[in-house]
């Protein structure tokens, strides 16, 4: 068992504290109780008995007490067992130039089918969401299991000017926080639970730029892959665009692709949806620590209630029923 938030277990050191303050609290109330003892009572042993039984309701209430730190240090156990799990975010450049038919039909409907199959190829346990970019970058839909949710969003793009990369890039990664696959940050990009494809035939050239793009997907240790669409060379006061996307690529763990068909784009897009790999699972034990101090708050607060019950006693002068409290 780990910690994930193990600060927390400092406050356990008042533990000992109220253990000594019961003690010392015990010990007066039964010197004073004592005093004012019914002779008939301690002739039954009730006295003894439910001193015993506030004795331990005490000790028991103190344990859950203990486990608010407890619950605050969040628990966890690294568990054996594996699972595929991966978000992925398609990033399609949807910019008039996109329409241009080197690829067939044009290179929006063929980054259209490649996205479909890799649908197809994905694993049924993989969240996959959609972003579009021309001159803004707008989520589609989030990381999501629903594949026709998906399909429809790509069924119906607008194709507008402009290439805001940068900006898709980082919409995807709120994305991916916003699904939770990005709670806890991975060793190296390859272990990370969320994937950024991005589709384009061009450097980004409004919006956030590329570089700080790739800055923040390196902070959050998420692999983009990066797939270019055609052949264009770009402005000539801009560097290339096959050097910006392989540069983000690379830079974030991820894979840079150049394609001018239709075949190599789908098998390259096959390929990546192969390459969601399995990871280890953390189990949090958080929610078992506030169980634990409610069965110990119940089993205190019964313990209290028989405590304050004599035992039934027969015969001439016997005394039955509910102790009055001690004062």
């Amino acid at each position: 068992m780990t910690f994930l938030s193990p600060m927390w277990l400092w406050a356990l050191l008042i533990v000992p504290v109220l253990v000594a303050l019961a003690v010392v609290w015990e010990r007066q109330r039964g010197e004073a109780a004592g005093a004012f003892a019914d002779p008939r009572v301690m002739a039954i042993g009730a006295d003894s008995r439910a001193r015993m039984l506030r004795r331990v309701a005490l000790g028991l209430a103190i344990l859950a007490a203990a486990m608010g730190p407890v619950a605050l240090a969040r628990p966890a156990v690294d568990t054996t067992e594996e699972r595929r799990q991966g978000a992925v975010m398609l990033a399609i450049d949807t910019s008039k130039s996109m329409q241009k038919t080197d690829l067939q039909p044009t290179r929006l409907d063929a980054a259209t089918e490649a996205a479909n199959r890799f649908l197809d190829a994905a694993p049924d346990e993989a969240l996959v969401g959609l972003a579009t970019f021309n001159d803004r970058a707008v989520v589609r839909v989030a990381p999501t299991l629903d594949r026709p949710a998906v399909r429809a969003a790509l069924d119906n793009v607008e194709v507008k000017e402009g290439t805001a990369l940068g900006s898709a890039v980082v919409a995807s990664l709120g994305a991916l926080s916003g699904a939770g696959v990005l709670d806890s940050l991975p060793a190296t990009p390859q272990q990370s639970a969320g994937r950024v494809l991005v589709l384009t035939d061009g450097a980004g050239n409004v919006g956030i730029t590329p570089e700080d793009a790739t800055q923040r997907a390196r902070e959050k240790r998420v692999p983009v892959y990066t797939v270019m669409l055609g052949n264009d060379p770009g402005r000539p006061d801009r560097p290339p665009p096959p050097e910006t996307l392989a540069a983000m690529a690379t830079q974030t763990g991820g894979v840079f692709a150049q394609t001018t068909s239709t075949d190599d784009l789908v098998r390259i897009f096959e390929d990546i949806g192969g390459a969601l790999t399995q990871v280890p699972t953390v189990r949090q034990l958080t929610v078992l620590a506030p169980l634990l101090a409610l069965l110990l708050l119940g089993g205190a607060g019964v313990l209290l209630l028989v405590a304050r019950t004599r035992p039934v006693a027969s015969g001439p002068g016997a005394v039955t029923g509910v102790l009055p409290p001690l004062r």
